[in-house]
C-alpha cells in the first residue's frame, strides 16, 4: 500500500517541476558555456534561483537550498551544512564542477568537501543549476552537471546601477543553535566592494546509536555538534573598457563525522577542514569581442582523527586554476576560444606528496537561425594521469511561442582526486574493510545525451519535462577486493587474504531517467501565491549487478516541492521531499537507511509594512522522521529555530557607464 501511495503521488507530479526561472523568457541570461545567453537557447535544462528566492525558502546554506531543485540528489551528513554529497541525475558526488564566478572551487583532496562553498548566502547574486555534461566548456568533473554561483559583487560588474545594501539573518535555535549570515555590497560609479560573514554552531543532539533507538550494552553516547565560520570580501573596478575583480576569503568546520565516512564500531570521529581562497578576474571589452583572465588559489587543511585513541591523518592541498579566454563576435556567429590549466597538490600523512598539473584548450560557438539556436564546440585536455582527451559537445534548442524544444549532446571526463589514488597510500597493515587508493586509476568517460521541453502557457504557469541518458566507462568507485588482487601496492601496506575496499575502474555503467514538474504563481490582493512540484525518476545498472560504494547511492524516486503565501506582511513557506531509495544497514552499529521516507520544513515570518526586515520561525523535519541518506550519520530530529532576516538597499541608475558587450 505504501509504494501504491507513493506511485499515485508520482504519476499524479509527471507534469510538475520546480524550475525557479523568471517568467518573461527572453530577461534570463545564463553561463551554461562561456559564451552567455539566454537561458532558451541554451539546449539545456536549467534552473535558476534568484536571491528572493533564497530568503523566502527555509534554507540556510547552498545544499539545503539544492534539496528543491529537481534532477539534484543530496545525500547529507548531519544538518545545516555540516557536510553533504552533491549529485545530479544520479551522478556521484565526485561527477559534479562547482564554480564560483567562473572559477571552479572543487577541493582536490575530496569531492566530500565540494559543498563547503566558500560564499555566504548574503552575498549570492543568484545560482544556475545546469544540468548535463558541461565538460567541454569548463573542464573535468562536470559529467552530471554544474552549480554556478554568481555573487553580487560579479554581477556588478555587468550593469549599470549604483547600489548601496546591508543584508543578512541571524537566529537561534534548539541545542543551543545559533547563526549569523550577514554581508554589505557597495556599487559607487566604477568602484564595488562586498563582505560577508556566515557563522553557524551548536552542541548539537544527544544521540545513542545511529538509528535512534534505546542505547544498548556498549553503545557510547555521541553528540552531533558543529562550528563553522566563513568569511569573504570582494572589490571591483568597472571602466569603460577595463573591468577589474578579485576576492579573498577563508572557511573554518570543526564537526562530529561517526560514521561519515565508515561504519566500524571503533569510529568517534571528529574533523577540522579549514580553506583561504583568492580569484581574480581582469576584463577588457572592445565593440565586438570581450578578453577575460580568470584565475584563482586554494588553500586547505584537514585534520581527520577516527578516534581519540590514534593519531589524526593530516592533510595540506593547495589548488591553482587560471584561464585565458577571448569571446568575438564573427559575423551572426558568436565565439570563444581559451586555454585553461590547472595545477594540485597534496601534503599528507596517509596519501603522501603528490603533484597534478592538467591542461586544456577549448574553442565554443553559437549561431542563431531563425527560432533556431546551436552552440557547441569541441575541448582538447591533457595531464599526465589521463593523457590527452578530446571532448565534444552540442547543443541546440528551437522556440515556438510558448514552447522550447531542446536537446543536448556530449562527452565529459573526471581524472581521480587524490584521496582515490592515494587513501592509505603510507599506512602499514592496514586493518580489513579499509578504503584503499589505487595510482593507476584512469580517467572516467561518459557520454550524455537528453531530450526535452519547457511550455511556458502564460506568465504565471510553467512546466517542463526532460528525459536523459549516459553511458559512462572507466567509472572509479570502491568495490570490495581481496587483497590478493590488489598487485599494485607497497606489500607491507595489506594483510595477506584479506578483503579491503579498493579504488577501481568500472568497465562500464548506464545511467537514465526522467524530470518532470511545475512552477505556478499568482499576485492576490496584498501578496502572493507560488508553488513548485519536481519528480526525478533514476535507474543505474553496471555489469553483473556489481556491487560498489557511490555508483548508486542515489535515490530512485525523488518527489520534492515547495509552497509559498504572502498575504498582509505574513507568510508561510512549505518545504518537503519524498524518497525511495534501496535499503541498507548495518547491524553492527543498529544503522538502517529506509527504502521511503518523507521530510517536511516549515517557515512562518511576518514583515512590519514599509521596514525592510521580518521575523521568522522555522521548523525542520516537522514530522521527527528518523532517516539516514549516509549509513550510520544520523540526520537530525525536528529542530526549531527564529530569527530576523533585514534586506536594507538603495539603488539607482548610472547612465554614465553602460555594458559594452
Amino acid at each position: 500500500m505504501r509504494n501504491l501511495r507513493f506511485s499515485l503521488l508520482a504519476l499524479i507530479s509527471v507534469s510538475f517541476i520546480t524550475n525557479y526561472a523568471q517568467t518573461t523568457l527572453d530577461e534570463v541570461l545564463v553561463s551554461a558555456s562561456r559564451i552567455q545567453s539566454k537561458k532558451f537557447e541554451s539546449g539545456k535544462n536549467i534552473t535558476i534561483i534568484s536571491q528572493k528566492e533564497i530568503t523566502q525558502l527555509p534554507v540556510n546554506s547552498v545544499d539545503e537550498l539544492l534539496q528543491y531543485v529537481g534532477g539534484v540528489n543530496i545525500n547529507n551528513r548531519g544538518g545545516f551544512g555540516v557536510q553533504s554529497d552533491i549529485g545530479m541525475r544520479g551522478s556521484t558526488f565526485s561527477q559534479v564542477l562547482v564554480l564560483v564566478d567562473n572559477q571552479r572551487i572543487n577541493d582536490p583532496l575530496t569531492a566530500h568537501f565540494n559543498n563547503y562553498v566558500p560564499i555566504p548566502l548574503s552575498e549570492v547574486h543568484h545560482i544556475e543549476i545546469v544540468r548535463g555534461s558541461a565538460s567541454a566548456s569548463f573542464g573535468a568533473d562536470a559529467v552530471g552537471g554544474i552549480i554556478h554561483i554568481k555573487t553580487k559583487t560579479y554581477e556588478g560588474l555587468f550593469n549599470n546601477q549604483e547600489i548601496s545594501s546591508t543584508n543578512g539573518n541571524a537566529g537561534i535555535g534548539d541545542h543551543n543553535l545559533s547563526m549569523l549570515d550577514a554581508g554589505v555590497h557597495q556599487q559607487y560609479k566604477r568602484f564595488g566592494f562586498s563582505a560577508a560573514v556566515k557563522s553557524s554552531e551548536s552542541d548539537g543532539e544527544q544521540l545513542v546509536n545511529p538509528n535512534f533507538t534505546s542505547a544498548k550494552l556498549g553503545d557510547s553516547l555521541h553528540r552531533n555538534f558543529f562550528d563553522l565560520k566563513t568569511y569573504t570580501a570582494a572589490v571591483t573596478y568597472r571602466g569603460d573598457k577595463l573591468k577589474f575583480y578579485a576576492r579573498g576569503g577563508s572557511d573554518y568546520r570543526d564537526f562530529a563525522a561517526k560514521h561519515f565516512y565508515t561504519i566500524s564500531t571503533y569510529d568517534e570521529s571528529i574533523e577540522k577542514v579549514s580553506s583561504y581562497w583568492t580569484q581574480t578576474a581582469l576584463i577588457f571589452d572592445q565593440e565586438n569581442s570581450r578578453t577575460e583572465l580568470n584565475a584563482s588559489y586554494r588553500n586547505g587543511k584537514d585534520s581527520f582523527a577516527f578516534n581519540p585513541l590514534f593519531t589524526p591523518n593530516e592533510h595540506t592541498t593547495q589548488r591553482i586554476n587560471a584561464t585565458l579566454s577571448q569571446n568575438r563576435k564573427m559575423g551572426s556567429v558568436d565565439v570563444s576560444f581559451g586555454f585553461q590549466t590547472d595545477w594540485q597538490d597534496i601534503v599528507s600523512t596517509d596519501r603522501g606528496d603528490h603533484q597534478i598539473t592538467s591542461n586544456a584548450a577549448f574553442v565554443l560557438a553559437q549561431k542563431k537561425i531563425n527560432q533556431l539556436h546551436l552552440n557547441g564546440g569541441i575541448r582538447i585536455e591533457n595531464s599526465d594521469k589521463i593523457g590527452t582527451q578530446l571532448i565534444p559537445q552540442l547543443n541546440a534548442s528551437y522556440k515556438m511561442d510558448k514552447l522550447v524544444l531542446r536537446s543536448s549532446l556530449g562527452r565529459s571526463i573526471r581524472q581521480a582526486d587524490f584521496t582515490e589514488r592515494f587513501t592509505s597510500y603510507k599506512i602499514n597493515n592496514l586493518s580489513p574493510g579499509r578504503n584503499v587508493g589505487n595510482p593507476d586509476l584512469e580517467a572516467e568517460s561518459a557520454y550524455n545525451f537528453d531530450l526535452g521541453a519547457d511550455v511556458y502557457l502564460n506568465e504565471n504557469l510553467q512546466f517542463s519535462n526532460t528525459l536523459f541518458f549516459r553511458q559512462s566507462s572507466n567509472l572509479i568507485d570502491y568495490t570490495l577486493t581481496n587483497s590478493i588482487d590488489i598487485t599494485n601496492l607497497n606489500s607491507n601496506t595489506l594483510i595477506d587474504s584479506t578483503d579491503y575496499l579498493y579504488a577501481q575502474n568500472i568497465s562500464e555503467a548506464t545511467t537514465w531517467g526522467n524530470e518532470f514538474g511545475l512552477k505556478y504563481t499568482q499576485n492576490i490582493q496584498n501578496g502572493q501565491i507560488g508553488a513548485s512540484l519536481n519528480y526525478t525518476y533514476l535507474n543505474t545498472s553496471t555489469p553483473d549487478s556489481l556491487v560498489s560504494k557511490y555508483i548508486a547511492n542515489h535515490p530512485i524516486h525523488n518527489l520534492n516541492g515547495s509552497l509559498n503565501v504572502r498575504y498582509a506582511g505574513f507568510g508561510l513557506n512549505v518545504g518537503g521531499a519524498m524518497i525511495t531509495r534501496n535499503a541498507e544497514a548495518a547491524d553492527a552499529i543498529n544503522a538502517e537507511i529506509k527504502d521511503q521516507y518523507a521530510i517536511l520544513n516549515l517557515k512562518l515570518s511576518y514583515t512590519v509594512k514599509d521596514f525592510p526586515a521580518s521575523v521568522y520561525l522555522d521548523i525542520r523535519n516537522a514530522l521527527d522522521t528518523r532517516y539516514q541518506e549516509i549509513l550510520g550519520s544520523q540526520m537530525p530530529k525536528r529542530w526549531l529555530m527564529g530569527g530576523i532576516r533585514w534586506n536594507f538597499q538603495r539603488t539607482k541608475l548610472n547612465p554614465t557607464i553602460v555594458p559594452i558587450y
